[in-house]
């Protein structure tokens, strides 16, 4: 059986660790020492109840503390930066949904719009399991991050930042499973436009330039999409007010089409020194 697969690797809490858990922690904080002193590299490690173990300088900096070593032991709500402990329950989410698959070839990459210590920015997190290999163990989530120029991040949605104030943004690829129904990839990306704010007209134009495919929508044909849209959620046909809302209720502003992420975060990142 291929270990890099395996269901049979388990969730550790901290208090359980044993000694060869401590030793394998323990090489990852000083990997993640040597990073800092060399990089400017964004990295660094949080437990299964997603408290963070350690991080770079750089990501400390981001989140108003000094040091790497500051950051370990505390819970993104607890970090002096205000954008960041105002998202945390989505990056809380993030962890554990990636943890809870219990597969560690499983990643995630999420987008991360809000003010940081110094700013406005839109850093793209990569998640993956931080795992322990001899014991078939999961100790917690490992991450990494760049930044994006943020004209890539509002040439492809504008209004986030009015509409819900920043956030965090996971890619999402094929299709996705949403309070128990299941939205096709292009069903997907219709909706997640419309909880932009985009008109049918605006969404046609869109998809037509990024998604082309014969014959070319219109707007008829997203109106059409939305009235399906509505039945299938058991809504009043043409309702897009009520369409809106209960999408943005069950989360759909947070699930971004993976093409317009990979269109979004596919130009260079912004260098960090």
């Amino acid at each position: 059986m291929n270990d890099e697969i395996s269901p049979a690797y388990k969730l550790v809490q901290p208090l359980e660790f044993t000694d060869s858990h401590h030793d394998h922690l323990e090489k990852l904080k000083e990997s993640i020492s040597l990073l800092s002193e060399q990089t400017k590299l964004i990295f660094g490690a949080k437990d299964i109840h997603s408290r963070h173990i350690s991080s770079t300088d750089s990501y400390a900096n981001l989140v108003g503390l000094r040091f790497g070593s500051d950051v370990g032991g505390r819970l993104d709500e607890e970090m002096p930066c205000e954008g960041t402990a105002e998202f945390a329950d989505s990056f809380v989410r993030e962890d554990q949904a990636l943890l809870q698959l219990k597969d560690i070839s499983q990643r995630s990459s999420i987008l991360n719009v809000h003010n940081y210590t110094d700013g406005l920015k839109a850093l793209v997190f990569d998640k993956y399991i931080f795992k322990h290999v001899p014991s078939r163990s999961i100790l917690g989530v490992i991450y990494s991050a760049y930044e994006i120029d943020l004209k890539n991040f509002f040439t492809v949605i504008p209004n986030y930042v009015m509409e819900f104030g920043g956030g965090s943004i996971e890619a999402a690829n094929g299709g996705v499973f949403m309070d128990n129904i299941h939205f096709s990839e292009y069903e997907h990306e219709i909706c997640f436009l419309l909880v932009m704010g985009w008109e049918s007209n605006q969404i046609a134009d869109f998809l037509n330039k990024y998604r082309p495919k014969e014959p070319k929508r219109t707007a008829d044909t997203i109106y059409k999409s939305k009235n399906r849209l509505c039945e299938k959620l058991n809504l009043p046909s043409g309702d897009v007010k009520k369409l809106k809302e209960k999408l943005i209720s069950i989360g759909m502003h947070r699930r971004m089409p993976q093409a317009f992420f990979s269109r979004m975060v596919g130009s260079s990142p912004i260098k960090n020194g």
